[in-house]
Order: structure tokens, then sequence, then C-alpha cells
């Protein structure tokens, strides 16, 4: 992907449209926004030296996400802090990235996960998440999908993403020769098929999947605005037919191996019940592999962006060389 090119597209197509989303014509400047955590949906930051909105632009197998967030975001701008949507984008302005969405940009926000008062905000969050998890009537605004169980939202989230990341490792093998053997590929699959194995055997999981779910409530994705308040962002993964433990899982996994996890994991069983925190404990297995095995996918996948390049790619190894022994003395080598 060109960058540069992307942005320079993205200005022309603000100052054709400016009237609709609010800018000056004549002063816009785009700046494209890094994701760390992976290179699928196209962000932008869009301003006119007054004014400043956050253009997100997804590739064909991610537009219906974002038109099902489209569908509800006043909605969840109302009642769970997510940003105002300002305008639809419904033609490919950027080549691969036939839809988008502009929305509000929060001013001098701090991610959850740099923020000093994290554990105080926190506690907002979980309050925040147990409503929406509850939630009846946005429930209903959510397309119908077909019935499925907690292992089914399990295997959907983690299984397949671990399995297609591990073919498009293999796929990019050169890549990774100098820090992953051959035998830790084959590993990766064995232990793919075990988590999954696991997951089906534990009566907790089988239960329906029926919780309203963010699906990736890191602590880049909540917005800290000043001393208490929040905003969460990055409504993509939102599904009717999700797990509660996938949300408090990402919430809580700073904290999952620090003093006070006692106290937090209690008050998970208060807000959500005993079946809820055993699934915890296999979500926080899995977002630990998620950090041996996804990692390698976004250090593969860090090639399309050479200006990020050399970054990602060397946080995505820190993050695997660190990971990868973790996992194997928490969960064993299999």
């Amino acid at each position: 992907m060109n960058v540069r090119l992307a942005e320079r597209l993205i200005e022309k197509w603000a100052a054709a449209n400016a009237g609709a989303i609010g800018l000056d014509p004549h002063h816009i400047q785009a700046s494209y926004i890094y994701n760390p955590g992976g290179f699928g949906n196209l962000s932008l930051r869009l301003s006119d030296g007054r004014t400043r909105l956050h253009v997100k632009l997804a590739p064909p197998d991610r537009s219906e996400r974002l038109q099902q967030w489209a569908g509800v975001s006043d909605y969840l701008a109302e009642h769970y802090a997510a940003p105002k949507l300002v305008h639809r984008i419904e033609s490919e302005i950027v080549e691969g990235y036939p839809y988008g969405l502009v929305f509000e940009y929060i001013e001098d926000a701090v991610p959850l996960a740099e923020a000093a008062n994290s554990e105080a905000i926190l506690t907002g969050v979980i309050e925040t998440a147990s409503r929406l998890h509850r939630d009846g009537i946005l429930s209903g605004m959510l397309p119908e999908a077909e019935a499925r169980t907690f292992a089914d939202a399990f295997e959907d989230e983690y299984i397949s993403r671990f399995t297609e990341d591990l073919e498009g490792i293999r796929g990019s093998r050169e890549l990774l020769r100098d820090f992953v053997s051959d035998e830790t590929l084959l590993w990766f699959g064995e232990e793919i098929e075990r988590l999954r194995e696991t997951v089906r055997q534990t009566p907790a999981f089988g239960l329906p999947a029926r919780d309203v779910v963010h699906n990736d409530l890191n602590g880049n994705n909540v917005l800290t605005c000043g001393k208490n308040s929040f905003r969460i962002i990055d409504w993509d993964d939102l599904s009717g037919q999700g797990d509660a433990a996938m949300d408090y899982s990402v919430m809580l996994w700073p904290l999952r191996h620090g003093p006070s996890w006692p106290v937090w994991r209690e008050r998970v069983l208060v807000a959500a019940g005993d079946a809820v925190a055993e699934r915890l404990e296999l979500y926080f297995r899995a977002k630990l592999l998620d950090d041996v095995i996804d990692v390698l996918a976004d250090y593969v996948e860090s090639e399309e962006v050479p200006e990020h390049r050399e970054e990602a790619q060397r946080k995505a190894k820190a993050v695997h060389l660190r990971s990868y022994p973790q996992y194997l003395a928490q969960y064993g080598a299999g």
C-alpha cells in the first residue's frame, strides 16, 4: 500500500465533499494512522486546521462490519461513549477499500493502556461492558444469524484467526526463518488443535452465545478523556452472538498476572457469573497464544506498509520472543 498516495486521494475526496463533512476545502490535510495491531482497515486523520475527523476505510471482506457499525452508530454514541458518525463513504476512493466511515475525532484523548489512572477508569469500563452484554435493544438492532454456542464464538474469534495466520506465516516462511524454526511452526498447528479440543470439552462453552460484545475492548480502543471519563472506539467487530468472557479477557489481560488480579476477577464474577469466569481462563490462554502467533502474521503483513515496516517488525518479533517461552512455561509444550 502506498500511504502517501492514499493521503492525497483522501484529501482530494475531502475537498470535494467538504460541505458534507464540515471542513474548509482549501486547507485539508490527511495523515495516515499507523495501527500496530494489524493492517486490515485503513485509518487516516483529516484536518482543516480547526476541525479534525477520523476516516476509516475497509477492504471488501470487512466492509459489512463497518456497515453494521454505521447502522447502530447513533445508539452506540448515545449509550456506549462511541464516536459520532459524520459521513458514510460508499465509493472506492483508495483502491481496494470500497467502503468507509468518517467519525468525529476525539481530542486530547489518551489510550487506556497509557493512562496514569487506568485502573480507576477500568472500573467504569467494566460497568459499561456489563450493560452492553445484556442490551436487548441493541441485540434486536443487529442482523440475525444462525444460533451458535460459546465454543463457536471462540472458534470464530481465535481458532479461525490462528489458522489463517498460520497459513500466511507458512506462505512467507523466509521472512521469519532467523527466529522461527520449522519445529515451532509444526507446534503452532498442533497447539491450535489442542486449544480447539479443550474448548469443545469445557461445559461452560456449550451454552448458547447471546451476549452483545464489542469483541476488541483492548487498552488502545478505550480512550481516556479527562480525569474519569472515557470513549470506546473501533466497533467493527460488534456482535449480538458473542461471549462476554472475550471482552473481559481483552480488557483485563494487562492485569492478569499482577497482584491486583484477584480483585478484578471478583468483579467479573459479580458482573457476569461463574460460567463467564470459567471461560475467561481459556480466553486468557488464547490471548497469550495470540501474542505468539498473530504477531508473526502482523510481521508478515507489515511488508505491505514500508513506511512502518521496520518498527512493526521489531515490535512483533519482541512480543513473539517474549510470549512464546511464557506460553510454554504456563501451558506446556504439548
